[in-house]
């Protein structure tokens, strides 16, 4: 009876672990196809400097879930709230500065990650569009996993779904059909979905926090 319920909480982290290796594979592939060696290159400096944004901001969201499920266990749902805005205002904040900090210094990182010279200045002319909407990652990692700590994991599943699967890949395939530039049409599938699923994340999760204070 405990294993099912502990496997379901569980299962949103594992997808979402499994769906950033099967885009890793997409973006690569069509990277190299219109970009060669050198697009790819700047793509795994753009993974690593993605575990800057998306580690954090899971490490605040996880460790805010226990003190959020046992309130929420409890019947306290003004502590649930008080809860969950401190969460999001910390994930936002932290989201925001390094999306300032790329669009200020793009080439910080790939100076950091690089030591060939065309690659860091390649890195550096794309890395802007790639972390485009780098800021509402705050919002939207934080909500999807806050879900779990409220006993909604398949909501929470779901949208770790949504993100990549049904609009990353996708993206990157169309993208470069419809745009010019086939290179950087493929880095701004990134900041495309980002955006969509952040407001399909925090929607959702706005109706659930009114529905706490109903």
């Amino acid at each position: 009876e405990m294993l099912l319920p502990a496997l379901a909480l569980g299962l949103s982290p594992f997808v979402q672990i499994l769906t950033e290796s099967l885009t890793s594979v997409f973006f690569n592939r069509l990277l190299l196809r219109y970009g060669g060696d050198q697009a790819v290159g700047a793509m795994t400096i753009f993974a690593t400097v993605m575990q800057f944004s998306t580690m954090p901001l899971a490490g605040i969201a996880n460790g805010a879930l226990p003190i959020i499920s046992y309130n929420c266990g409890a019947g306290q749902p003004d502590r649930v709230r008080a809860c969950c805005k401190l969460v999001l205002k910390t994930g936002l904040t932290y989201s925001v500065l390094l999306w300032l900090t790329i669009q200020i210094f793009p080439a910080l990182f790939p100076g950091i990650f690089a030591d060939r010279m065309e690659l860091v200045a390649y890195s550096s002319s794309m890395i802007r569009t790639f972390f485009a909407m780098l800021w509402v990652m705050g919002a939207q990692v934080c909500c999807q996993l806050m879900f779990v700590a409220l006993g909604n994991a398949k909501v929470s599943l779901f949208l770790a779904l949504v993100r990549k699967i049904f609009l990353l890949i996708p993206l990157i395939l169309l993208l470069p059909q419809i745009l010019p530039d086939a290179v950087r049409a493929v880095y701004l599938a990134e900041p495309v979905a980002d955006t969509l699923a952040c407001i399909a994340t925090v929607a959702l999760f706005w109706r659930q926090f009114r529905q706490m204070a109903a």
